[in-house]
């Protein structure tokens, strides 16, 4: 509303920059709480900070009132929450509480997909939608909405993984992990930022998000290949080629879609591009976490094929950091081989 086409992208560069970096203070803060506070704290911080917004608001955000009534679409609402709960509960049952043939599983799968088709035949004939079908038709919408579902899914995953493998693997603590997660800030905050100017300067914006992509499947691609003795100033630099990538596609798909619809439909577009990074988020963790399961227990299973050694407690194999680089090196080694 504050700011037409051509000055958005800077203004969304700046938001992607604050977006990816309190993204990414998150974990160190979390991890600062753990060893310092209380975990609960973790939820605690979002009262203070919510009272800042929302005092901050209040007094500098004036925008003219314009009161027009509205009919909100509670069912379709409920019936998309319903869709997302079921299919996320397959991705983090299946394989692990559950078979994945398991006739628990396969009803949720069904009933998930099956509850998205009632949700876009409940949308098609509501008179305000949640999310209007008709966007749909719109290319620009439809790409756009699928690259942030794959965004959020690289995003969220990196974030939630990489200080699994900074503190089991490498033995650093919470708040450590989290320091060394700055690297992807640095990133994100260049090319966020950069990209907004350029863009703002030229009117053009598709090639930052093609070429962010390209560098984000080639950085997850690099990541995949970390070892247990990998030099710390290399997993920085691979941590960094994502952030960078991140930092291109982290607000340009905002501008895409909101060049792309019409003024009406702004709201809805650019909160439904929310909502696919988000629900990318939550299932990409949930596949990443089942995938990191099965692969650990069957990994585990090789390298101890006997079960776990005399003299050694079974809960410290599963248990904390601090708990698996107190363990021997006869089963140290072998248990973080299976981690990485």
């Amino acid at each position: 509303d504050l700011f037409g086409p051509r000055e958005r992208g800077r203004y969304q560069g700046l938001f992607g920059a604050v977006f990816g970096i309190s993204s990414v203070l998150g974990p160190l803060l979390g991890g600062f709480f753990t060893e310092s506070l209380s975990w609960r704290w973790v939820f605690w911080i979002n009262v203070p900070l919510g009272l800042v917004a929302l005092v901050t608001i209040q007094r500098t955000l004036h925008l003219p009132k314009k009161r027009v009534e509205h009919s909100i679409d509670y069912v379709g609402a409920a019936l998309i929450v319903a869709a997302v709960s079921a299919i996320l509960l397959v991705t983090v049952w299946g394989g692990n509480e559950y078979e994945w043939n398991d006739p628990l599983i396969v009803g949720l799968a069904v009933l998930g997909v099956a509850l998205i088709g009632v949700f876009v035949a409940w949308e098609l004939r509501v008179p305000e939608p949640l999310l209007p079908m008709r966007l749909f038709k719109n290319p620009v919408f439809s790409n756009t909405s699928a690259v942030s579902f794959l965004f959020g899914i690289a995003f969220f995953g990196g974030i939630i993984y990489l200080p699994v493998y900074l503190q089991v693997v490498r033995g650093y603590g919470p708040t450590a992990s989290g320091l060394l997660l700055l690297p992807l800030v640095l990133g994100i905050f260049i090319t966020s930022t950069v990209s907004g100017l350029l863009i703002t300067r030229s009117g053009r914006y598709k090639i930052f998000p093609v070429v962010g992509l390209g560098i984000i499947a080639a950085a997850m691609l690099w990541l995949s290949t970390l070892e247990v003795d990998t030099p710390m100033w290399n997993v920085s630099l691979r941590i960094f080629v994502l952030g960078f990538g991140l930092g291109l596609v982290i607000q340009t798909l905002v501008v895409a879609v909101q060049n792309a619809v019409a003024p009406r439909d702004l709201g809805v577009a650019t909160s439904s591009n929310t909502f696919f990074r988000s629900m990318g988020g939550a299932i990409g963790t949930a596949v990443f976490g089942s995938v990191l399961t099965a692969t650990l227990t069957s990994s585990l299973a090789g390298q101890f094929p006997s079960g776990t050694p005399d003299g050694v407690d079974p809960s410290a194999i599963s248990g904390t950091p601090q708990a698996i680089q107190a363990l021997p090196d006869a089963v140290r080694e072998p248990l973080l081989a299976s981690f990485m």
